[in-house]
């Protein structure tokens, strides 16, 4: 990999981090050695946007073998498609700032890039499908996505449905406003804090084991999930005074021994030294190895970059068109691929909506003793869950009893006829049911099984239980995702990492395809969703590792950018996100707010050591504009601002209207529903609309009798 854009501080964590193991040059666009590039690349990457200085049509024309992928901040056109976006405004337009933070303070953001990090794993994803799908046509294609959509639907596609299935649930929290830790209870502990969710009864009481059986808890009004969801403050404050003399290590064992899904919140440091990490092998010499392992087809481990000026590649991956892999081209890449889900809440399902909407048949296997968690969010109404029908569209459903032997063999069986088998149950669970990799590879040695586990499979939490906050929390990233003025590090609501894990590994499913249609090997792919996590923020680590120092909690503002900052807005909870990029946009924002130059905060520096005071200012301005209307006026002025949306401003957003933001779809038991669309798009490679998600078991008999051939006696005996 070659990277031909020049880098202000080579020196810099992040440089070191997002760049490892690439070739450093200096080849711009137009340039001789620019076209040299282009000649003998596969795949163009480029963030130029709208203004960008190469022609991505002149380019495809010249180069048609090339695969061209386009990230921009709001896509190629509409009414934002020119303005731009910092990291702390991109993640503004995504909506997961309004849904993070205390109540009674601003909106607080995370550390790093995740809105555009975002963007960037959509854009991997379709540069491997691109690239699948270049070896059975031989010709390249244009793979565009964008920062605001990406970002929404790598972080809060669920705020995005809500709204639509309040005729299902009045009480739905339609505003996706902030609420600190939300249901995901941090409590404190000797020696720090730890998280919680509790989903169903069994966790509850095993909650109630771990507390001690407290007595203000024992009530039989306390079994009850929404009476404890209106008393939240009650069972943190009891949960509280249990804990507080017992240390994180001790609370969690004791939520091992009862199944507890209950995780630590350790410091980065922490989290690099802990044995679940170690063991793992996640970092090499500070740097964060890709999050997913495969072990067909081991990906190198992270080295620095290193400066080359006469980088240049050798060869092309390009499929001569005349002996394409695949013996025929269908219309859709992934048509008569099999994928066989037992996947539950957000990670594999969402996964595998990816790969439906390249073509994959998914067969999603549920317990009929035990259905997905995600269906029980429709309260009494198992097709009805909001987040079921966000995260498991495009797929055929089918129940088993899994507890039974002869559930199980039926299991086995539609593995056998897989191309993926896909699980992301509880380290331990599929082995327990005779449905692990080497169970199905004995019965289909060619299959792709792909894993993901909270913690990752193996080391001493392998088999521990986990949802999204729980491993947002053990990476770190509680500490750093809080404003720093807050009574506790709360975290984030949101259920991060899950949502763009999902994307993460239908990458590695598309690249664990192409390696196996070149060889002939399936292989076991594992990604850990607590590495997910830290991957996303690898330059903290490896600033924190090489000196020995935590990162710090910033909240919304930046080690060098200032001002930077979330301001008030006029009106009740609206906000604005503003960054100052450089010394000519803190010109163009003294302009704009109509102040008197400063010379003596004409530097960086000069802002940082300032910065208290120059936020008072700014936000006297900002409190008495609509936040929409001083965003146009500071993107005008050149000044990266974006108003804090949340999911209703989001969904009558004429840029996000343009863009095709929702998919508008029929459900069979919810009616007309509208749920997030893919934000990624491809100029060859056909995309369907996947549809609704599936009603409980309705596919039982199409999938017993046409998959495995069972006859209507046999599928009643099944059923």
């Amino acid at each position: 990999m070659i990277r031909t854009t020049p880098t202000p501080d080579p020196t810099a964590p992040d440089h070191r981090f997002r760049n490892a193991r690439k070739r450093l040059t200096d080849a711009p666009a137009g340039s001789t050695d620019g076209e040299r590039l282009l000649a003998t690349a596969d795949v163009l990457v480029e963030n130029g946007g709208p203004t960008a200085d190469l022609d991505r049509s002149d380019v495809l024309a010249a180069y048609p073998e090339l695969i061209v992928v386009a990230l921009s901040d709001f896509g190629p056109d509409g009414p934002r498609a020119d303005w731009h976006l910092e990291a702390l405004p991109g993640i503004a337009a995504s909506g997961a700032l309004h849904a993070t933070g205390f109540p009674d303070g601003p909106p607080t953001a995370p550390p790093g890039y995740l809105a555009h990090d975002c963007a960037s794993v959509h854009g991997a994803l379709g540069a491997v499908a691109a690239v699948l799908d270049r070896r059975r046509t031989g010709l390249g294609q244009l793979v565009e996505t964008n920062t605001q959509q990406a970002a929404a639907v790598g972080t809060v596609p669920w705020s995005l449905a809500v709204p639509g299935y309040l005729h299902i649930n009045p009480f739905l929290p339609a505003e996706g406003t902030r609420n600190a830790d939300g249901l995901y209870i941090v409590f404190p502990c000797a020696d720090g804090h730890v998280r919680t969710v509790l989903g169903s009864p069994a966790d509850w009481d095993g909650f109630l084991e771990v507390l001690g059986h407290p007595e203000d808890l024992l009530a039989p009004e306390w079994s009850d999930r929404i009476h404890r969801m209106m008393n939240s403050a009650t069972v943190r404050e009891i949960g509280a005074r249990c804990l507080a003399d017992r240390t994180r290590a001790e609370v969690f064992a004791s939520a091992l021994r009862h199944g507890v899904p209950l995780g630590s919140i350790p410091t980065p440091l922490e989290f690099a030294d802990h044995p679940q990490t170690t063991e793992r092998g996640f970092f090499h010499d500070g740097l964060a190895r890709a999050p997913w392992s495969v072990g067909a087809s081991p990906l190198p481990d992270p080295t620095p970059p290193v400066a080359d000026p006469g980088a240049t590649f050798e060869t092309t991956l390009a499929a001569d068109p005349a002996e394409p892999v695949r013996a025929a081209a269908p219309a859709q890449l992934l048509e008569g691929v099999r994928v066989v889900e037992f996947g539950i809440a957000a990670v594999v399902p969402e996964m595998c909506w990816m790969l439906s909407e390249l073509g994959a048949d998914v067969i999603k296997i549920e317990s009929a003793t035990k259905p997905d968690v995600l269906r029980f969010m429709g309260l009494d109404d198992l097709d009805k869950g909001f987040g079921f029908n966000a995260a498991c569209r495009g797929r055929r459903d089918i129940t088993l009893d899994l507890s039974t032997a002869e559930g199980r063999r039926l299991a086995l069986e539609l593995c056998a006829t897989a191309d993926i088998v896909a699980e992301n149950n509880r380290g331990g669970v599929m082995a327990s049911l005779g449905l692990d990799y080497p169970d199905v590879a004995a019965h289909n040695p060619d299959v792709i099984y792909i894993a993901s586990q909270g913690y990752g499979r193996g080391g001493p939490m392998g088999e521990m239980k986990a949802y999204g906050p729980l491993n947002c929390s053990f990476a770190g990233v509680n500490l750093l995702f809080s404003h720093p003025g807050g009574p506790y590090p709360c975290g984030t609501s949101m259920n991060h990492p899950d949502h763009i894990a999902g994307k993460l590994l239908a990458t590695a499913a598309l690249a664990a395809l192409d390696h196996r249609d070149r060889t002939g090997e399936g292989q076991l792919v594992e990604m850990a969703q607590t590495e997910v996590a830290a991957y996303l923020l690898g330059e903290v680590f490896l600033e924190s590792i090489e000196t020995g120092v935590d990162g710090s909690n910033l909240g919304n503002r930046h080690p060098t950018l200032a001002p930077q900052g979330v301001y008030p807005a006029a009106g009740d909870d609206e906000w604005i996100a503003l960054a100052i990029a450089d010394d000519d946009a803190w010109l163009a924002l003294e302009g704009v707010c109509g102040w008197d130059h400063d010379p003596a905060l004409a530097t960086e520096a000069a802002r940082r050591e300032a910065h208290d005071r120059i936020d008072d200012r700014l936000a006297a301005w900002t409190a008495a504009h609509d936040p929409d209307e001083a965003s146009a006026i500071l993107q005008a002025a050149g000044i990266s601002a974006m108003t804090v949306m949340g999911p209703l401003r989001q969904l009558s957003d004429e840029h996000l209207a343009h863009r095709g933001l929702m998919d508008d779809l029929h459900h069979d038991a919810v009616g007309d529903e509208r749920q997030p669309a893919n934000p990624m798009t491809m100029s060859r490679t056909e995309l369907r609309t996947a549809p609704s998600a599936p009603c409980l078991g309705a596919d039982t008999g199409e999938i017993l009798r046409g998959v495995l051939g069972l006859d209507d006696e046999q599928i009643a005996a099944a059923e």
